[in-house]
């Protein structure tokens, strides 16, 4: 019978080898640890520096008084539409950018009272804006714009508004008594909308920030992008049309649209909900 021939003579090789370049590893490692220690320095300084900025947006959001921690960099706060914008310096001393990002109340922290309350004061704040913005434009019967302006805004009486363009508008705040349309190409930097009857967004039309108060219902469809604040009777996206971050639409009947997040005016437990 034919003898097996033996694994021996595979093994001790193959452990000689494995020995052999653990060692050479080990000694690599050993002779670059003075390059690594100060990559791991610095990696460990940016780390804390970071953590450093957190926690002073988060002490900020819990009530805690601006110097409560010396040691900690300061925080700056300011308005951000109806949410919170909340910044702070990483790194002072190589001037990086500075850390913001966005707070505001949790929905299923704010009791219906509440919202309420912050919802209504907010509606009567957004209509006083607009109607101070444009009191020299008051129009009466059906307004259409077929092409944008830089600045466009104007109260509408027993008429309806429309707008059909593919131009860029920095800034359109509009008080209307009937519904509004507004489809195309067209971009707004900033639209503010308080209106009585329905409103739809149809087409391409994008909105780098939108604050519509309706007493009707509210419908996108197409390719509309936008972020900001709707409160309406109602409202529905179709096709691929999309509320981004930040963002809150809340119906009249309560209804959330997800992924929402109350804005700061109304009272509840706080959170930042993204950064910038």
């Amino acid at each position: 019978m034919a003898r097996r021939p033996s694994s021996r003579g595979f093994v001790l090789p193959l452990v000689t080898i494995l020995l052999l370049a653990l060692t050479l590893l080990f000694t690599t490692l050993l002779k670059s640890a003075g390059r690594v220690n100060p990559v791991l320095a610095r990696y460990k300084a940016d780390f804390e520096e970071f953590y450093r900025a957190e926690s002073a947006l988060l002490l900020h959001l819990q009530g805690f008084p601006a110097g409560y921690y010396p040691e900690l960099p300061r925080v700056q706060a300011e308005p951000f539409g109806p949410w919170e914008k909340i910044c702070t310096i990483v790194d002072a001393e190589k001037s990086s950018a500075p850390l913001c990002v966005v707070a505001g109340t949790e929905p299923y922290e704010v009791s219906f009272w509440d919202w309420n309350r912050g919802a209504s004061n907010y509606r009567t704040d957004l209509e006083k804006r607009i109607l101070e913005g444009a009191p020299e434009k008051a129009l009466y019967g059906n307004k259409r714009y077929f092409q944008g302006e830089p600045f466009m805004s104007g109260v509408i009486h027993q008429g309806d508004l429309e707008m059909s363009f593919a131009d860029t508008v920095r800034s359109a705040n509009f008080w209307v008594d009937g519904t509004t349309l507004i489809r195309g190409q067209a971009h707004f930097d900033t639209l503010r909308l308080y209106t009585l009857g329905d409103v739809v967004f149809q087409g391409d039309v994008s909105v780098g920030y939108l604050e519509l108060v309706t007493r009707g219902n509210f419908r996108a469809e197409d390719d509309v992008r936008f972020h900001g604040v709707v409160l309406a009777s109602g409202f529905q996206l179709q096709d691929r049309a999309q509320g981004l971050f930040p963002l809150v639409m809340v119906s009249a009947w309560g209804e959330v649209y997800d992924g929402s997040i109350f804005p700061a005016f109304v009272e509840g437990k706080r959170k930042i909900w993204g950064r910038l």
